[in-house]
């Protein structure tokens, strides 16, 4: 009963300050629009999304497998040391990324920009180095820890973004405050509540380097998934140019919500999948699986209505009077944003049950059916054909992601199913 409550209790916290932090984090590219202009919105919004690649290097898809170390294979502070290896190389990267688009012939960023992805960029990299201690926070059963920070970051964050842009209307003044906000939160809060939840001990360099090995494919799932998720879009930009994208970008806005909601969801229950797997608890494990694919599914009608009686109202609302008559673009969004939920979770099944393999070729196969389909689906639907693409490539992730956790979940719970040496459970019991 204890520990059902102490779930219940994770879940409601960890539900509510992602929530919280999501949605803060939406009203940033609302706020300044209104607050500091086109222009400065502009210089944001390029910070935003050229920092979002260096944060997939420095996270190196690492939270899941922390969280599902069961035995411990490599030690918190061995988790911790790795991070500042990976951020060193995203802020390299984002350091060399910025400097070409300075120096490029056509376009070039001005010094302002470069200082501003340069500022969001090291905002990130205290985000990427505070999942360490929550995955540790999590990892103890305490994900309501989790919760709180994401809750107390977001609130006080935006704050600070509000307060400083309505008083010097200097996007600069204040990444950069936000920027020390969130180290002093970092250290006075995450690293505060975090200390009695592991045991700080001397890590070799080669530890670090055999988890860095170890999580490479992880790394690379991560930058793959990145890529087929992009490619519809990269695709519509070429073949419509600015202004389509710059249409379809905003209306997707509040659809990410319902995808980074469903995500949330499941995000409490990595550690029932890491116990009851490596205590090959077959029902458990699949009582666990069924029940969070059924809550995914539950959003796909919910989402549907909203989108059709309420899409309108919300897209005058929150993007823009003129956007309302992109309400059509709505549903096929929300059957995508449902896709995207359920493929996060079956790689999070199977980073659990450590088959790398498959996550990596999951990805390839959806980024050859976004590349094969693309075009051809835009030229025919335009804006909608973009979603339809995104849509096809997700389908073959999902059940090639599907299969083969059923595949491998009926090796491990039969008698007979001991993992292949080339196929190590690593951190799990054999």
């Amino acid at each position: 009963m204890g520990e059902a409550k102490q779930l219940r209790r994770n879940f409601l916290w960890n539900t509510f300050g992602q929530i919280v932090y999501m949605v803060c984090h939406f009203l940033f590219g609302i706020i300044i629009l209104s607050m500091a202009g086109a222009e400065q919105s502009g210089i944001f919004t390029t910070a935003v999304s050229a920092t979002g690649i260096f944060l997939s290097i420095a996270s190196y898809g690492m939270y899941n497998f922390q969280v599902s170390d069961a035995h411990e294979k490599y030690a918190q502070s061995c988790y911790i040391r790795s991070r500042a290896y990976t951020v060193a190389l995203a802020s390299a990267v984002c350091i060399v990324f910025t400097l070409a688009g300075a120096l490029r012939a056509e376009n070039a960023y001005s010094a302002l920009q470069c200082a501003c992805i340069l500022l969001y960029h090291a905002y990130r990299m205290v985000e990427s180095v505070t999942d360490v201690y929550n995955a540790i926070s999590q990892k103890a059963g305490r994900l309501d820890l989790v919760g709180k920070t994401y809750a107390l970051r977001g609130l006080v964050t935006l704050a600070v973004f509000v307060g400083v842009l309505a008083a010097t209307h200097s996007l600069l003044l204040t990444l950069a405050l936000m920027l020390g906000v969130n180290i002093a939160l970092f250290c006075t809060y995450t690293m505060r509540v975090s200390r009695g939840l592991y045991r700080p001990q001397p890590v070799e360099k080669s530890a670090v380097r055999a988890l860095l090995f170890e999580c490479a494919p992880l790394a690379v799932y991560t930058a793959l998934s990145t890529t087929a998720a992009s490619l519809p879009k990269i695709v519509l930009q070429q073949q419509m140019g600015n202004g389509a994208i710059g249409i379809y970008g905003p209306v997707t806005q509040p659809v990410l919500l319902l995808q980074t909601g469903a995500t949330y969801l499941f995000i409490p229950f990595i550690n029932v999948f890491t116990d009851s797997y490596a205590a090959k608890d077959k029902k458990g494990f699949w009582k666990a699986v069924l029940g969070v694919q059924a809550v995914v599914l539950a959003l796909l009608p919910a989402g549907l209505l909203v989108a059709h009686f309420l899409g309108e109202w919300g897209l005058d609302t929150f993007v823009g009077s003129d956007m309302s008559a992109y309400q059509h673009l709505l549903a096929p969004m929300v059957v995508s944003a449902v896709l995207t939920a359920l493929v996060l979770f079956y790689s999070m099944v199977l980073t659990v049950m450590r088959c790398m393999k498959a996550l990596i070729a999951a990805n390839v196969c959806g980024i050859v059916a976004a590349w094969a389909v693309s075009a051809p689906f835009i030229q025919r639907w335009a804006l909608q054909g973009t979603t339809y693409a995104a849509i096809a490539a997700l389908a073959v992730q999902l059940v090639f992601l599907a299969g083969a956790a059923l595949v491998l979940a009926r090796r491990h719970f039969s008698r007979e199913g001991l993992p292949r040496p080339e196929d190590p459970f690593d951190g799990l019991p054999s």
